[in-house]
């Protein structure tokens, strides 16, 4: 008989109370597809004893690792950021306002809201079996806009795994953000830019952090990861512009730096405004390439673009907001 079609699957998540102790989930996510499994570092013995093949096998570390992408909603994201490597600032009454910035944390934290990094327990389930994932925190992400759509994809690493019982999933109605609820800004690059009118050459737009994260195993009765390390943050913007004249080739080629920023807004013209929405903002971005090139006879010159963020004196080299109405303590 065939197995059970995904759309029968959930995934759920709790942040935890103490590192790598599993939580059943307090949120069910709505999610496009994950791919979060047990990965091991099997032993194979290369014994010398009259054979070309290995005679036994033991079992070694393992963790947890694999992606989650979803439908950017502001009542799940905040979630997810608070177990990636950010400073975290909340504000408001509900909508709330968080702020995520880089931090140079090293690792994760069992601490309470504002502080770095915390670890959450994610819960699967796939043709009605249950998989229990927990110590695990975001490693690196990718927005983009797709479809019209902002998406979000999470590169988790964890970890433990374990079965564990069937979560009550409840659900709730998606808050997404259409083709008409973003906007892009320039600016001169700044602690805190200074952005003008709305950018309209805009053909896509990729942000990305990648932590370069680590699962991190110690000398100790356990062969789970003791936690997941990071190391050096690397964020990148991404796009293709039309092509109108010399500027942005000339900050190339110059390494002028400039601040971009992408809106994702619902129920308002203005983030402040907005009833929910994601504010995604490179406070310094050096374009690392601007290729405009001659395609087809008809096709319209475009210039690929690539930047990467670097640290403004006195500030963050990027900030994401989430207008949510999700309250994390």
């Amino acid at each position: 008989m065939p197995a059970g079609l995904g759309g029968g699957g959930s995934l759920g998540l709790a942040l935890e109370t103490v590192m790598g102790t599993y939580i059943a989930p307090t949120v069910s996510v709505p999610i496009l597809s994950e791919g979060v499994k047990y990965t091991e570092e099997k032993y194979y013995p290369r014994h010398i004893r009259q054979t070309t093949m290995p005679s036994d096998v033991k079992s070694g570390p393992y963790h947890v690792e694999g992606p989650i992408e979803m439908d950017v909603d502001p009542a799940f994201l905040p979630y997810f950021m608070y177990a990636s490597r950010h400073l975290i600032t909340k504000t408001g009454v509900g909508p709330f306002e968080y702020k995520f910035v880089p931090s140079n944390a090293g690792s994760a934290s069992t601490a309470a809201s504002g502080a770095v990094a915390r670890t959450m327990s994610i819960t699967v389930v796939r043709n009605d079996v249950v998989f229990g994932y927990s110590g695990c925190v975001v490693a690196g992400y990718e927005f983009t806009i797709e479809e019209g759509t902002l998406r979000v994809s999470l590169d988790i690493l964890g970890m433990k795994e374990a079965v564990q019982s069937a979560p009550t999933e409840v659900w709730q109605a998606a808050n997404l953000f259409g083709a008409d609820a973003h906007r892009i800004y320039l600016a001169a690059s700044a602690a805190a830019p200074t952005f003008g009118a709305v950018d309209i050459n805009f053909n896509g737009f990729t942000f990305r952090s990648n932590f370069n994260s680590e699962p991190q195993n110690r000398i100790v009765a356990d062969r789970s990861a003791s936690y997941i390390s990071f190391g050096e943050t690397e964020a990148e913007v991404e796009s293709e512009l039309d092509f109108i004249d010399r500027t942005d080739y000339d900050n190339f080629v110059s390494n002028t730096t400039r601040a971009i920023k992408l809106e994702s807004l619902n129920g308002g013209a203005t983030f402040a405004a907005a009833t929910s929405g994601v504010k995604i903002q490179g406070n310094r971005v050096s374009y690392d390439a601007y290729d405009p090139e001659l395609e087809g006879m008809g096709d319209l010159i475009m210039a690929d673009f690539s930047g990467r963020v670097v640290l403004p004196v006195g500030g963050d080299g990027y900030e994401i907001h989430i207008k949510s109405p999700a309250t994390i303590t």
